[in-house]
């Protein structure tokens, strides 16, 4: 029995001397292949590596690094071919006019990767099978977005159907349907391409986006935009030419605006404030029942215009004020008065269809015309009553330096009115509804006489 334990113990010691002489050499086998590969390997790739073709296995990274360079030089004069939707238009174009350019330093910090690796079994496997690295390239952003807007310069957008007013005349113009490059990820899709190291040159197609208009012809024609609806007209001074000026300026602000049913029309919310940074001119304007110099005088003729264009198309009036004084281009009552983010003109269009505003000038005369479907054209008409003259006062301004009998007339006066304004709809020549409008105050301008004060010495 005591036999049998010291052979057991014996055998023990035996396999463990043999296991410890087999663990030394295999941990000096690992040290030879790891002090083996270093200094053998040490700044060299894996064998089995390639480039895209050129097999870089075994070769020191500075050899590679100068390999790299050439590629990427080499790869600068490769061009790709744009093809473009109508086959005609190919533009040629080089990696380096795209801004394209291998990336020799990503492309080195892989090879580096995989030879610095301690999987043997994976690097054995590159050995034995080889393993080319893909191709990894940059894009210069500047370079490629300057490319994509010359070639959004071949792009033709969509073109809305139009309506509108010329010299008394509506006309149309068709929609068009846009053509637009489909552009977007070219540079994702041909960096995909150069992933797999192709052969050159590129094609690379381009298909084309049609793009919709956002107004088309059927929906100008749903309008029923056909013809003139209402006119109305008043005669100005062109000899005042800043009023003259504004007159124009102001009436092209309103030109061709198209209101739908419902929609509200606001004078001062379209033509905005008439200063004289927004292009108008000093000219008379009536303040606190005076006339005085004031930026956009002149205006008012075009509200009080297109006031009366639109009492005849049977648009309900939402606001509307009169001069503090009477006005010479329209009776009393007919005049619609501005002043910016205070006065305003405003109507809606409560009929079923689109109206459309045609301002003309025409030498000394300012038009207002409505276009609309004439079959919802009304017969209406505008009329005064209790119209009343009121005589202008006399005023009288001391001259200290003139004797007591001189009088001089330095203000002609004119007289004032109130007047009531009513609308008249017609259905087949009778009388089917009556709107007063309002009646309306104007102020008389005073007779102002200088007389003197001195007194005669006898």
């Amino acid at each position: 029995m005591i036999k049998m334990k010291i052979n057991g113990m014996l055998n023990l010691r035996i396999i463990g001397k043999t296991g410890l002489r087999l663990l030394i050499a295999i941990v000096l086998i690992i040290s030879c292949l790891l002090i083996t590969e270093y200094i053998y390997f040490r700044e060299k790739a894996n064998p089995g590596i390639f480039v895209g073709q050129i097999y870089v296995g075994g070769k020191f990274y500075g050899e590679i690094d100068a390999i790299l360079e050439e590629m990427k030089m080499d790869l600068e004069s490769k061009e790709i071919l744009i093809y473009l939707p109508d086959k005609e238009m190919e533009l040629k174009l080089s990696l380096a006019e795209m801004g394209i350019s291998l990336d020799k330093e990503k492309m080195l910090e892989e090879i580096v990767t995989l030879s610095s690796s301690l999987n043997y079994l994976e690097k054995i496997k590159i050995y034995r099978s080889g393993k080319t690295l893909p191709g990894l390239f940059t894009i210069s952003e500047v370079k490629f977005n300057s490319l994509i807007s010359n070639l959004n310069e071949r792009n033709h957008s969509a073109q809305n159907a139009e309506v509108w007013a010329e010299d008394g005349i509506i006309k149309f113009k068709p929609h068009e349907y846009g053509r637009i490059l489909n552009l977007d990820h070219l540079d994702t899709r041909i960096l995909d391409i150069l992933y797999y190291w192709p052969s050159y040159p590129i094609e690379m197609p381009v298909d084309e986006l049609l793009q919709y208009p956002e107004v088309t012809t059927s929906k100008i024609l749903e309008m029923g935009i056909k013809d003139e609806i209402t006119a109305a007209g008043t005669l100005f001074d062109q000899k005042d030419q800043n009023r003259a000026h504004n007159i124009v300026l102001a009436a092209k602000s309103i030109d061709n605006i198209v209101l739908a049913p419902g929609d509200l029309f606001s004078f001062n919310q379209i033509v905005g404030d008439a200063s004289l940074a927004a292009g108008y001119r000093d000219a008379p304007i009536i303040v606190n029942e005076q006339i005085v110099m004031g930026a956009g005088g002149g205006i008012c003729q075009v509200s009080s215009t297109l006031y009366n264009a639109v009492l005849l198309a049977g648009l309900k009036i939402e606001e509307r004020y009169n001069h503090g004084l009477p006005v010479g281009y329209l009776p009393p009552g007919l005049d619609a008065t501005i002043s910016y983010n205070y006065l305003d003109l405003k109507f809606s269009n409560n009929s079923s269809s689109h109206l459309l505003i045609h301002m003309q000038v025409l030498g000394n005369q300012l038009k207002a015309v409505l276009f609309g479907d004439p079959s919802q054209k009304q017969e209406i008409k505008i009329i005064t009553q209790n119209f009343y003259t009121i005589a202008p006062p006399v005023h009288y301004r001391q001259a200290e330096d003139r004797p007591s009998t001189y009088k001089l007339l330095i203000q002609e006066g004119k007289p004032g009115y109130t007047v009531e304004t009513i609308r008249i709809f017609y259905e087949k020549g009778e009388e089917v509804f009556r709107e007063h409008l309002g009646k309306d105050y104007y102020a008389p301008r005073p007779d102002i006489y200088a007389v003197g004060t001195q007194s005669e010495e006898g």
